[in-house]
């Protein structure tokens, strides 16, 4: 018998060795762009405040998770249109045409690496990402602990440490460097406890102080904590029954202990969407159910489910748009494919990112729809372009409303 030569494969191995390369490439370039813009304050402390080189590179690698969950759809759109586009130009594509290959079967390769892409970002995202998420606010707990002046910037409130049901604020005027002693002093210092009171959250507590140093104490029990002593201030508190107090150590110091990172990783509060696994959202709904503001909150965890579905579906999303462009515009160039790419994709995570706002915020839309009204109008425009530019289809037509010339 004899053997049947595997051309379809053949044709397949030719577009994967353009496409591949070109994705991956697209990748590094959105990811590394996004990675630079979410870390620029991070670089700035790390300059500024000499944090350790390797504490920078793990923020990186956590940030990662994320990143890719955005950038990965970016790139099928980039270098399936360059890729076309390039092929396109070099009328290879023309070449196939003529040789009785269809639209279909030469996006088939494309499509089926971003089925494939598809199904490892919903597990990736649902999954991996989440105790990524978790690990990134550990760390900058970590480095908080470890270090409470390098997350501080003068100027503004900023988050010193995390209970159950309180937060712990801290604002500076600035931080000037401590010839006497090694590390920084911090000048004008406000810290406010902020907690629940019932169902109400309110301050409870205020701390005042002219100056403040990091240091490292030991308790009566013989363990070591870290604190920031403050001198020259006052201490304001509200109890739940309403007392007042109010603490002098203008002529003393107070030490304002730190929660430390071991703790702060135990805690892990149900709004925090971003670090939970799929099975956990899932569970979370019946706790919710107890929260003041439950509906909001089940809400947000659909719109989470969602998202992380309609990311991983965009990618299929961005195959079918992008492949019709190349066709279309053949000598348009990678000049213009990246002109291209960057409009849908602004386009896209524009209506992406509003989401929360339609849905919970406003409550306009039900919150799968506003997760995937990117897909399905992106979707649908693509469609509806590939049907009239690539299969010379005419709705009147099929309609009835008008008939094919003679």
């Amino acid at each position: 018998m004899k053997l049947r030569a595997p051309r379809i494969f053949t044709l397949d191995v030719y577009l994967l060795r353009h496409f591949l390369p070109s994705l991956a490439v697209a990748c590094a370039f959105f990811t590394f762009i996004v990675l630079v813009f979410f870390l620029k304050e991070t670089i700035k402390h790390a300059v500024e405040k000499n944090l350790d080189f390797w504490v920078i590179l793990e923020l990186c690698w956590y940030a990662l998770g994320w990143t890719l969950t955005l950038t990965i759809p970016m790139a099928f759109l980039l270098s399936t249109i360059l890729t076309v586009g390039s092929l396109n130009a070099d009328s290879e594509i023309i070449a196939m045409r003529a040789g009785g290959i269809t639209y279909p079967r030469i996006l088939r390769p494309f499509l089926a690496v971003a089925v494939v892409c598809c199904a490892f970002l919903i597990w990736f995202s649902n999954y991996v990402v989440p105790a990524f998420a978790d690990n990134m606010e550990n760390m900058r707990n970590f480095i908080l602990t470890t270090d409470p002046i390098a997350a501080i910037q003068p100027g503004q409130f900023i988050t010193l440490d995390k209970r159950e049901s309180i937060v712990r604020k801290i604002y500076i005027e600035k931080s000037v460097k401590n010839k006497l002693m090694p590390g920084e002093t911090l000048e004008n210092i406000q810290v406010r406890k902020i907690g629940h009171v019932g169902k109400i959250r309110q301050l409870s507590e205020i701390i005042i102080a002219k100056e403040g140093r990091k240091i490292l104490k030991q308790t009566t029990q013989g363990e070591w904590v870290k604190a920031l002593r403050l001198t020259k201030g006052y201490l304001f508190s509200t109890s739940n029954d309403g007392t007042f107090q109010r603490i002098d150590f203008s002529n003393g110091m107070f030490d304002l202990n730190i929660q430390e990172p071991e703790k702060i990783k135990k805690m892990k509060k149900i709004d925090d969407m971003g670090s939970l696994t799929l099975p956990q959202l899932m569970a979370s709904f019946e706790i919710i159910k107890s929260y003041p503001d439950a509906e909001n909150l089940a809400r947000k965890a659909q719109l989470e489910i969602h998202k992380r579905f309609a990311l991983a579906l965009s990618v299929i999303v961005f195959v079918l748009m992008g492949f019709p462009l190349a066709i279309v515009n053949r000598r348009s160039g990678k000049g213009m494919g990246l002109g291209v790419s960057v409009l849908f994709i602004f386009a896209y995570f524009a209506l992406f990112l509003s989401a929360g706002t339609f849905s919970i915020d406003k409550k306009l839309v039900p919150p799968w729809f506003a997760a995937h009204a990117a897909n399905i109008l992106l979707g649908s425009a693509a469609a509806i372009f590939s049907l009239r530019r690539l299969a010379e289809f005419s709705f009147r037509r099929a309609l009835g409303i008008s008939k094919p010339p003679a």
